[in-house]
């Protein structure tokens, strides 16, 4: 039993570290930052399940889905509509 602790313990810790690093990385501000970490201090896994869908894409973030969706269009255009690879 003292390992399936241990394990949900470190667990916990890594969603909690990485929570806060992506808290103070996302540039909120000064009030802001203070209430997401006021929150997962004090409720580590469930303030971790709350800050993560309530954070905003990085422009990073979103530039580098716009380029993704681009390359994708680009590689559907050049295939053939039946994908067999085979050009009529």
């Amino acid at each position: 039993m003292g390992l399936l602790w241990g394990t949900v313990a470190i667990a916990v810790a890594i969603v909690w570290v990485a929570t806060i690093i992506d808290i103070f990385r996302r540039h909120y501000s000064g009030r802001t930052t203070a209430g997401w970490i006021l929150v997962v201090l004090i409720l580590p896994f469930i303030g971790s399940a709350a800050a993560r869908p309530r954070r905003a894409p990085t422009r990073d973030e979103v530039e580098q889905q716009r380029l993704a969706e681009v390359a994708l269009h680009d590689s559907a255009a050049s295939r053939p509509f039946d994908s067999t690879g085979t050009a009529p």
